[in-house]
């Protein structure tokens, strides 16, 4: 089918006092209208406007919305927009990708087998083997990975510092059939696998209204156990122009595990013996497990058991341990784990082992009683937007080379200023009250 496409912005809600602009993004009339109620509230401080094109289109079809995205989003409306916030409810035409298009989900965005990379700085210079991004040319839009992949790629490049967020594509509050309980939990997985919120319920936009309202809420007195993106600083320098923090006392430390390993005494555990006698936290942050191996299945199924066991070589007995003894110094502190997100794929064959290990950590602090902060969810753009393209071809003899900088970090790794405002917004959101 082929569209008749024109674009109209029509301002939906103009409280005088708004302080940011959204963009909403819809494929369906009644859908989009049945939100509206939430989306216009005048407490998020948001001008709301719309694009209206797309009406009727089907996300994965061959002719459909994301084959014309580059016709259908005009970067040069999106551009002089500058939408803070991008809503994204796209799909509500389409019925739940089959079993065949759901386990493309992977291979749609990386290829295998998989390619060599190299660093070519520091000591260890080292070949490794990795799942490469692909390049954006070759990404189909046969499944919702792919369309929604190249619709938020779009929006990366057109409104770069807007925070894009997932609708559910269903009417709100109506009853959902099997179709639409496996459509939406598919694209809820998309979004996780591109670390974009998705929408379970209004307060999750909400929570991050400080971004455009540019106000600084006040955190008091933090207490970082990390590995080296706390020692880094990048994120938490973010954190403190974001926010209100009266005193930041940062233990991490570079290849620091959540587990113990070995002989190695570089874990967080470690790090609990280096706090100073003068810190008095209102809140403290454990962050790691990026640099950890996930838990065989095994381990898993008995973590209600482990978590009373003193054995830190999984993330249950590790966990319990470091709360434990924060809260018998520190009764009064609220204490939030942070779970690993997805910028490590340039390091990995794996590229979604990250989503292995954070529900794992998330899990455990569930059982454990302390909430999570989830970075693997909302918090950085994924390795499917950072592919060091033009650096090799991926064989041993011509490696790509993994630790380039890109827009969001400095070496496909660690974030930069730039990919470190994803992280401490997260961070912020969370721990406003």
């Amino acid at each position: 089918m082929r569209w008749i496409i024109g674009i109209l912005m029509m301002a939906v809600s103009s409280a005088s006092w708004a302080e940011g602009t959204a963009l909403l993004i819809s494929d369906n009339r009644q859908v989009e209208t049945s939100w509206d109620w939430c989306l216009t509230d005048e407490s998020l401080g948001l001008t709301l406007k719309r694009i209206t094109s797309c009406y009727d289109c089907c996300l994965t079809s061959a002719q459909g919305l994301s084959a014309d995205v580059g016709r259908i989003l005009s970067s040069r409306n999106i551009a002089e927009l500058q939408p803070d916030v991008v809503f994204l409810q796209l799909g509500c035409n389409d019925r739940a990708d089959s079993p065949t298009q759901h386990s493309a989900y992977e291979s749609t965005l990386f290829d295998y087998p998989n390619g060599k990379v190299c660093n070519l700085a520091g000591a260890n210079v080292r070949h490794k083997t990795i799942a490469v991004s692909k390049d954006n040319s070759r990404i189909s839009n046969a499944n919702f990975a792919g369309s929604i992949y190249r619709i938020v790629d779009f929006l990366r490049n057109t409104a770069p510092d807007a925070r894009i967020f997932l609708l559910p594509s269903v009417k709100y509050g109506q009853p959902l059939s099997a179709d639409d309980s496996l459509k939406l939990s598919q694209q809820r997985e998309v979004a996780n696998m591109l670390c974009i919120p998705y929408v379970d319920d209004w307060n999750t936009v909400r929570r991050y209204d400080f971004i455009w309202k540019h106000s600084r809420p006040h955190l008091g007195r933090i207490l970082l156990l990390g590995d080296s993106y706390c020692q880094l600083r990048k994120w938490t320098d973010q954190l403190e122009r974001l926010a209100t923090v009266d005193v930041l006392t940062n233990l991490g430390k570079t290849s620091a595990t959540l587990k113990d390993r070995g002989s190695s005494t570089n874990t967080l555990s470690n790090q609990l013996s280096r706090i100073p006698p003068s810190c008095n936290p209102d809140v403290i942050i454990i962050e790691g497990g990026i640099n950890d191996e996930a838990d065989p299945q095994r381990f898993v199924d008995r973590y209600e058991e482990l978590i009373t066991q003193p054995r830190r070589t999984n993330f249950a007995g590790a966990l319990s341990y470091i709360v434990k003894w924060l809260q018998a110094r520190y009764p009064k502190a609220r204490i939030y784990v942070v779970t690993p997100g997805g910028l490590y794929y340039g390091h990995t064959d794996q590229p979604f082992d990250f989503i292995v290990k954070a529900n794992q950590i998330r899990r455990a602090a569930y059982l454990i009683g302390v909430p999570t902060i989830d970075w693997d969810r909302e918090g950085r753009l994924t390795f499917a937007f950072n592919n060091s393209r033009g650096t090799g071809n991926g064989s041993e003899a011509s490696p790509f080379i993994y630790n380039v900088p890109s827009r969001e970090t400095g070496d496909l790794l660690h974030p930069n200023e730039v990919g470190a405002v994803f992280l401490a917004e997260n961070v912020i959101k969370e721990l406003r009250q």
